[in-house]
């Protein structure tokens, strides 16, 4: 309903919790207009948690698809769109739970969408401990990243599986580390996605939440057995402190 009451040329959203600051607008029309007015502005924001933290989410630059794969295309209220790209896509998915901004620029992407970069911090998000779409109903909330991430890779590998070869393997990356989280809330739903998500021979890179001892377990035992595992040592060592 929004969108289809707007005029301007550009499209400025803002979800419940965000802050949008105050020199963003004036800067990434100018920045819209020094690059051929693009389909979507994309720029860097802060998460603000109720501790008063700060987190500052970068946008990758770049290779627009692994930036998309990688949570790294900003967000609704850091962004500003392309009025006539968005009516292009049919706007805003209203059955889509959470998110929303990643599935719209997937489509945007799609249908060929422009982008530029603006390397400002342009908005904040409240990061709420309950109430926003975020934070509640955490287990569908991952299912459906799960779900938006194989889209992309088996969009990817349909339209242009070589040139993207480096996308889809971090696709297959970012999927894993999503099932992992998704077993702390369902571990039957996850153990089911890593083996129809997931190639066969799959490996994890080595990142700091996947160690040496990670690594080896997985190697010798599977996904199953070895998510079982470090979820029980870390059950262990919550009750020791």
């Amino acid at each position: 309903m929004g969108l289809a009451n707007t005029s301007g040329e550009y499209v400025q959203f803002l979800d419940a919790d965000d802050t949008v600051l105050s020199a963003k607008l004036d800067r990434q029309v100018d920045l819209a207009r020094a690059n051929g007015l693009p389909d979507i502005v994309v720029a860097d924001f802060l998460n603000v948690y109720e501790d008063g933290r700060e987190e500052k989410i970068t946008g990758a630059g770049g290779n627009t698809w692994m930036a998309l794969v990688r949570t790294q295309l900003g967000t609704t209220s850091a962004n500003l769109f392309k009025r006539t790209a968005l009516e292009a896509v049919n706007g805003w998915n209203e059955e889509q739970l959470s998110s929303q901004d990643y599935e719209l620029m997937f489509r945007m992407l799609k249908n060929g969408a422009s982008v530029c970069w603006d390397p400002h911090v342009s908005s904040l998000v409240l990061k709420r401990s309950h109430g926003s779409i975020s934070r509640t109903g955490l287990r569908d909330n991952w299912i459906r990243f799960i779900e938006l991430r194989r889209a992309i890779r088996e969009y990817l590998r349909n339209v242009d599986p070589v040139g993207s070869a480096d996308v889809i393997a971090v696709a297959d990356q970012v999927l894993f580390m999503a099932i992992r989280v998704l077993a702390r809330h369902d571990p039957a739903t996850a153990y089911a996605t890593f083996s129809t998500v997931l190639p066969r021979g799959f490996v994890p890179d080595r990142t700091s939440a996947t160690t040496p001892l990670y690594s080896a377990c997985y190697r010798v035992v599977g996904f199953r057995t070895t998510d079982r595992l470090a979820r029980t040592f870390g059950r262990l060592k919550e009750r020791d402190r």
